[in-house]
């Protein structure tokens, strides 16, 4: 992704361009937590450009500028993902030292500790992360540079940046992917239950039942911990069955049986009276465009198109 191109792209807004680095710090400590930070000596004349989105529950925030920062900050209640697109930053967190580069990411969870320097010109994506989506207790290392479960999370969240900054109808399932992508990444193969292995045709019949108990709930928010509680397996069991048996992963499979349910709401008579937004939160889904778009996607015409034409022909 061209940092060029986010600077401009037109679902992002522009919150702040300016010199003045108190007003950057205010801006930033106001929506990444509690912060303190300060130009070095010998630093180059300070510029920034902040661009803001908001994606489902997930604030995107692009940091552009120059000028070489000392920063220190506190973690409140909410994560953040940090995706360095050009430059670097080498930062202590909670003690462990890293070095985030292009392609790399760096998380904070709620309550760490940072210490950190920029290098001269800088620009990269914080994306602010609800405490509720960082359950478990993860890798040791805040440095998403090796490992599956680390480059998903970095494809998820530039993925969730693509989607706010030129298709914003299509970003919500985009914030689905980031929320599977999180929980993989605090729940590590480790955490799984050893040797739980599933035979063939236990596997279908557990993906089977999974199904119905996700069909019984599409109307809950309930979560792939949720699901993995109710059929008394390891949520990696689950994750692999759903991938063997259906090429896709439960919380893919149960955006698709929303969008079913939706459909078929749509088709009743009977919900008339009910606004398209209603529908899709009684089927589970977010009322925004994503949805709708995913919709598009699934059936070849938007919701409101499927209303018209049942109405049409009845």
């Amino acid at each position: 992704m061209k940092p060029l191109q986010l600077l401009e792209a037109p679902g992002l807004h522009t919150v702040l361009r300016s010199d003045d680095f108190a007003a950057w710090e205010s801006l930033v400590a106001g929506t990444l937590g509690h912060h303190r930070s300060r130009l070095l000596p010998g630093s180059p004349p300070f510029h920034t450009h902040i661009r803001t989105a908001a994606v489902a529950e997930f604030e995107l925030v692009l940091l552009h500028g120059r000028g070489r920062l000392e920063l220190l900050r506190e973690q409140g209640g909410h994560g953040v993902l940090w995706l360095p697109l050009q430059g670097l930053t080498q930062e202590v967190i909670n003690g462990v030292e890293v070095v985030a580069e292009p392609g790399m990411g760096v998380l904070f969870r709620p309550g760490d500790a940072m210490r950190g320097l920029t290098s001269d010109a800088i620009t990269g994506l914080s994306i602010v992360i609800p405490g509720s989506c960082l359950g478990g207790p993860g890798p040791p290392s805040p440095l998403l540079d090796q490992g599956l479960a680390s480059r998903r999370l970095v494809t998820a969240g530039l993925k969730l940046a693509r989607a706010a900054a030129w298709q914003p109808r299509g970003s919500g399932h985009a914030a689905a992917d980031l929320v599977e992508a999180l929980h993989q990444w605090c729940h590590p193969p480790e955490a799984g239950r050893p040797g739980e292995r599933l035979s063939a045709a236990r596997r279908r019949r557990t993906v089977a039942e999974a199904r119905h108990w996700m069909e019984l709930h599409l109307a809950d928010r309930f979560s792939v911990d949720d699901l993995s509680r109710a059929m008394d397996l390891s949520v990696r069991t689950l994750q692999y069955g759903f991938q063997e048996e259906l090429g896709r992963t439960p919380m893919a499979e149960a955006r698709r049986l929303r969008l079913t349910r939706l459909r078929q709401l749509l088709l009743e008579a009977g919900q008339d009276h009910r606004s398209i937004a209603e529908l899709m939160q009684a089927a589970g889904l977010l009322a925004c465009g994503g949805t709708a778009a995913d919709y598009r996607r699934r059936w070849g015409e938007s919701p409101r198109g499927t209303r018209r034409r049942r109405t049409m022909n009845s």
